[in-house]
């Protein structure tokens, strides 16, 4: 029930503005380059590149853990969690939220009310309110890499690493 909610929500959206989301709905072209600074690109590769090697960071305190065991339950589990996990916050928030706010208020605001909101939802849902900064701060960082690929599937995919990571630390669920 917990996973319709928020499709209907998604879906109802949609219905009623033909344009929602479409502008994310589309791959990244890798042969572009992105601004990042004044005068300094990367091209849309290493930019990915370096966004999966941060998500992969979760994974470093898994080297220090003994007590891990990784059981077959335990790796479907967080597999199938963190990808449906992953799509519907990412459809939800960078998706359809990012597309409406930054249609009647400019990039900037819609970037931090769409990561802030993203954080405090993770607050209500009874996380740490460390960990609430750290997912305000993810969710600034995502509705970024949204506006500059022009494509949601790049944060579907660090959203999901980071899930897998956070499901295997014990930190979520």
């Amino acid at each position: 029930l917990l996973i319709l909610i928020p499709l209907v929500i998604f879906v109802l959206i949609t219905h009623h503005r033909q344009s929602l989301c479409s502008i994310f709905l589309r791959f990244p072209n890798f042969k572009e380059h992105i601004m990042m600074f004044p005068r300094h690109t990367l091209s849309m590769r290493t930019f990915l590149f370096l966004g999966i090697l941060g998500s992969c960071s979760v994974f470093i305190p898994l080297l220090f853990d003994a007590r891990l065991e990784l059981t077959s339950g335990l790796i479907l589990f967080s597999l199938f969690f963190s990808l449906v996990n992953a799509t519907i916050e990412e459809l939800l928030y960078r998706g359809a939220m990012l597309t409406f706010l930054k249609d009647i208020v400019s990039t900037r605001y819609a970037i931090v009310v769409t990561g802030l909101s993203f954080g405090l939802l993770h607050l209500t849902l009874g996380i740490s309110l460390v960990f609430t900064v750290l997912f305000s701060i993810g969710g600034l960082y995502y509705a970024w890499v949204v506006i500059k690929s022009n494509s949601i599937y790049p944060t579907i995919c660090f959203h999901f690493v980071i899930n897998v990571g956070m499901v295997w630390n014990g930190w979520i669920l």
